[in-house]
């Protein structure tokens, strides 16, 4: 091997290493950060990776389990965040896309949460209040969608 190729090569395993540190301490921070914002009530698990929502399945386990610290499964999920910031009238537009979608009128937020581009409001239908989710921005709904696994059923 050449002093060129050498060169090379231990440019490119220096980099590696590098690459593989920052990315650890990346992924642990977003695990921290997921941690940190589930054990206060804030948590928005739409828009952080995994390592996000396993320190936030972390902090809810431990909460549920009365501080002691649990396996997370699958199934568990943080309660809805209630965040004031957003608008009444967002809220609404949504109870009304929900009914009109739905043909329910038994409609009731159940969370939401502040966004630059949409809030997303998540709201119980039925006497089981069962999950739905709405994006909307200023009063103007741009999507619903039904949280229930349908293909579980």
């Amino acid at each position: 091997m050449n002093m060129k190729n050498t060169i090379c090569l231990a440019g490119a395993l220096a980099l590696t290493f590098a690459t593989g540190a920052l990315a650890s301490t990346a992924s642990q921070r977003e695990y921290k950060r997921g941690y940190a914002d589930c054990a206060a009530g804030r948590w928005d698990q739409e828009q952080h990776g995994a390592s996000y929502k396993k320190g936030c399945d972390a902090a809810e386990a431990k909460k549920s389990a009365g501080g002691t610290e649990a396996p997370a499964t699958a199934e568990q999920k943080p309660a809805p965040f209630m965040d004031k910031s957003v608008p009444a009238k967002d809220k609404q537009a949504c109870v009304r896309a929900v009914k009109k979608t739905t043909h329910n009128p038994r409609v009731v937020v159940v969370g939401a949460v502040s966004s630059e581009a949409n809030n997303e409001v998540t709201l119980g239908v039925g006497p089981e209040k069962a999950p739905w989710r709405c994006l909307v921005k200023r009063g103007k709904v741009a999507d619903v969608m039904s949280q229930t696994n349908e293909g579980a059923l």
